[in-house]
């Protein structure tokens, strides 16, 4: 029996722990859920089914929660239920930051904020809890605990239940990339046989405000970050004719892609938003009267049904066209200055250059005198002291690479930087999808006879989430792409061959939320404890079956 007292006391617990993604105290977050866990009479009894284990050559020294629920030892049949336990940070909270993880005093208090409309009608309701990680997504970790206390004292189970709680999710899901490894290993060594992954994320809605469905989502949306990183030609600020800023090459990117329709991709009924770029950023550091040498952008595009070498060949295509651009600008520019002063400005023949961080590197690793992966490696190694993020890391192994390559001229290098996330939509006619999916069906059904709640299925969660991480579509050749990586193999670790071993279908099956990453975040009360514990033993119950 699902214990409501408890399950909140335990979502209130979780949310005390400001466990901060890419901070020293994330990992609170997973000692809480491990002294939880262990608080089960089943786990207390079976210490060893509840393991810490630790993300290689983390630099926060981070762990993934698991625990493993033996409710039928025939059966190696198992359902995953997972998500992250890691949160943003609480800057937007203002002067209520300092109580932002106590959700009975911010629920109190958060009036003291802005509320847009809807949030001023939820707080007026009574019917929400505010705070940090209510809905994204220690609820969710509330939930997972409490289900695991009622089966192992149920004691029905057709199957078995395993329990894994990651981090970094918000950052770069280092701890999803972590757990594939393990789920093949513990697959191994248990003798099982993954049914389903259910990720208790909140769902997505795309008005909040006046949307009556309650989501469960199949599939997921994925994520390609490509940088483009500008070489440029500089020169005096009093003869600007002479070189070529990396500036102008970046803004002219900038038209090409930001927000550019024809980059996004529909699938299955589900229309992909358009890039943006990220950041931009010259790479001068101090004060000259010369313009910069280097310039930096990466982007982010969301992808259905990604074809990894037409995405290359398209963003190779927009440098050059950039680049092209950028040479008829300075024409222009050029003939107009001539027109108005009768003084041709000299200026340096250029040619437009386009090259892959891949070929770069290659071309380095041929003509650097010693161990080139090492010198990389010991650099990396000091960034990373400095607390640089993964993506300023990929910025400078592209300059360095740069720095070491012969054929110096005005070049555009294009490449792929951490965090990649393939998109994913599981074969609907496998039977372990197909039996998913009428399990979902099922309890859509139940939901709207027993709770009067209307519940959607929808193709594709839109939001970024570990969901990417339940497989990789062997049709695609991904080579391309992984091999123009910036730092995969030294500061990103993607399990492409483990990937393909861990194939299980997924759906986020998760709470009544809204507004997350902002002060107003919330979760719906109702819903989420008298609603959903319900469903999900339903269809876990139905999976097994």
């Amino acid at each position: 029996m699902i214990n409501k007292k408890r399950m909140y006391e335990n979502m209130l617990r979780l949310i005390r722990v400001p466990s901060t993604s890419g901070t020293a105290d994330e990992i609170k977050g997973a000692y809480e859920i491990e002294k939880i866990l262990k608080e089960i009479p089943y786990f207390a009894e079976n210490p060893d089914n509840v393991r810490l284990v630790p993300l290689k050559n983390d630099p926060l020294e981070r762990v993934i929660v698991t625990a493993y629920l033996q409710c039928c030892p025939k059966s190696g049949k198992t359902v995953i239920l997972t998500g992250h336990y890691d949160v943003v940070e609480t800057d937007e909270y203002g002067q209520l930051a300092d109580i932002a993880y106590d959700v009975e005093e911010i629920t109190k208090r958060i009036n003291e904020l802005p509320l847009d409309e809807d949030s001023r009608k939820d707080y007026e309701s009574g019917q929400w809890f505010f705070g940090r990680g209510t809905a994204d997504m220690k609820f969710g970790h509330a939930l997972c605990i409490e289900l695991l206390n009622h089966f192992s004292q149920e004691k029905t189970l057709n199957g078995n239940l395993l329990y894994v709680a990651v981090c970094g999710e918000e950052t770069n899901s280092e701890g999803m990339l972590g757990a594939v490894p393990f789920f093949n290993e513990f697959a191994e060594e248990k003798k099982l046989d993954y049914e389903a992954l259910l990720l208790t994320e909140c769902y997505m809605m795309e008005d909040q405000a006046n949307d009556p469905y309650r989501y469960i989502h199949f599939g997921s949306s994925g994520k390609v970050m490509p940088m483009f990183f500008f070489v440029g030609e500089a020169t005096h600020g009093g003869e600007p004719f002479l070189g070529i800023d990396p500036n102008l090459m970046a803004a002219e990117v900038y038209k090409r892609l930001h927000m550019n329709p024809q980059f996004c991709r529909s699938s299955h009924g589900e229309v992909t938003p358009p890039p943006v770029c990220l950041k931009n950023q010259d790479l001068k550091k101090n004060y000259s009267v010369s313009t910069p040498l280097y310039t930096a952008s990466y982007y982010n595009i969301v992808t259905v049904g990604l074809d990894p070498q037409e995405m290359m060949e398209k963003l190779k295509a927009v440098a050059m066209e950039s680049f092209e651009a950028s040479l008829a600008f300075m024409d222009e520019k050029s003939s107009e200055y001539e027109k108005f002063f009768g003084a041709k400005p000299v200026r340096y023949p250029i040619k437009p250059c386009v090259k892959t961080f891949r070929e770069i590197y290659d071309s380095v690793l041929e003509s650097y005198e010693g161990n080139y992966d090492d010198y990389i490696k010991g650099l990396v190694s000091a960034w990373q002291k400095e607390g640089a993020e993964l993506q300023e890391i990929a910025v400078r192994i592209v300059a360095k690479t740069y720095e070491l390559y012969k054929d110096k001229r005005p070049t555009i290098i294009v490449s792929i930087i951490p965090p990649f996330y393939p998109d994913v939509y599981p074969d609907k006619s496998a039977p372990k999808t197909k039996k998913l999916l009428d399990s979902v069906c099922d309890i859509i059904e139940y939901a709207k006879e027993k709770y009067g709640e209307n519940l959607k299925l929808k193709d594709y969660y839109m939001g970024i989430s570990d969901m990417s991480y339940t497989g990789l579509d062997e049709n695609m050749d991904f080579e391309t792409l992984f091999e123009n990586i910036v730092g995969i193999g030294r500061i990103y670790d993607f399990p492409a061959d483990e990937l393909k071993k861990f194939s299980v279908p997924g759906i986020v099956l998760g709470g009544y939320g809204k507004d997350f990453h902002k002060h107003t975040e919330r979760l719906h009360k109702t819903y989420n404890f008298d609603v959903l514990p319900d469903l999900y033993i339903r269809i876990i119950k139905r999976i097994l079956d």
